[in-house]
């Protein structure tokens, strides 16, 4: 079964602003989910990592092109992180 991606784009945003959308798009995330939220400053994608490593959820970057896209995975109850 694939998961669903949700995407913020926040390209342009500076801090908080990126952070901000995607605590609220975290939010409404279903257990198991992919947030992906792309951005254009390595300040914001900093900001993002940081945030959700804190929180214990699992993060991975990637670049395209100019943009940098901060991948989210939701954790799944009884799933390792």
């Amino acid at each position: 079964m694939k998961t669903e991606e949700t995407r913020v784009l926040a390209r342009g945003l500076n801090p908080p602003g990126p952070l901000l959308l995607a605590k609220k798009k975290l939010a409404g995330l279903e257990s198991g989910g992919v947030l992906r939220v792309i951005v254009s400053s390595e300040e914001a994608a900093d900001e993002l990592v940081d945030y959700f490593l804190e929180t214990g959820l699992r993060v991975e970057i990637d670049n395209a092109g100019e943009d940098i896209h901060v991948i989210v995975y939701s954790a799944e109850t009884g799933a390792e992180i």
